[in-house]
């Protein structure tokens, strides 16, 4: 990608990437060329998308001692809004058979899945989120044991759990004693105290 950049010079290049990328360095390689960069890392669930995904994210622009790419950075930060309601306020009503029969095609989809992505790949950075983020090691949640077993609230779809892989359910525990930490029951999107029940 760097190469390309060098040979046709685009007016304005955004980057998306892992966090881990060097991006101090990506940053100093388009200053070097005679552009302005900045960098930031962004968790999409900060931005109203009911997702966890950290990622970082550079914008470079083709003008030297430009403020441009920190007017970026700083715009982008001043949109972050975590979701103010719950997921049911986007769905069907529970009574619509297309919720019926979406929750059967999930139920019987889990049924087929033939294994389970090795949950050894994701484990060791989902603990060290825990130990960083002193969240600790409970599932109050999905109550997730190593055999694949769950069991979630009574609100909950268990049989769209079932069907999940065990980095994704371990990811809705850490997310829920996130928002603990912050005073924020995430079952009822208010704010409350949990960190009693975590």
């Amino acid at each position: 990608m760097l190469k390309w950049v060098a040979k046709h010079r685009p007016p304005l290049v955004v980057l998306e990437n892992i966090c881990n990328c060097p991006w101090d360095k990506v940053c100093n390689y388009f200053k070097e060329k005679g552009y302005s960069a900045a960098w930031c890392r962004f968790d999409t669930k900060n931005y109203y998308i009911p997702h966890t995904r950290m990622r970082g994210y550079a914008f470079a622009i083709d003008m030297k001692s430009s403020g441009i790419p920190e007017e970026w950075k700083s715009f982008v930060q001043g949109l972050s809004r975590p979701s103010s309601s719950p997921l049911e306020a986007f769905l069907l009503p529970v009574d619509d058979p297309r919720i019926h029969q979406s929750r059967q095609n999930l139920a019987t989809e889990s049924e087929r899945r033939a294994g389970r992505v090795d949950w050894g790949k994701c484990e060791s950075r989902h603990q060290r989120v825990r130990l960083e983020e002193e969240l600790g090691f409970k599932r109050p949640f999905t109550q997730w044991k190593e055999d694949g077993s769950c069991l979630l609230p009574d609100f909950a779809w268990a049989d769209w759990a079932q069907g999940q892989v065990d980095r994704i359910l371990d990811l809705l525990d850490i997310s829920l004693l996130k928002s603990a930490q912050k005073g924020i029951d995430q079952t009822y999107k208010t704010y409350g105290r949990m960190l009693s029940r975590c």
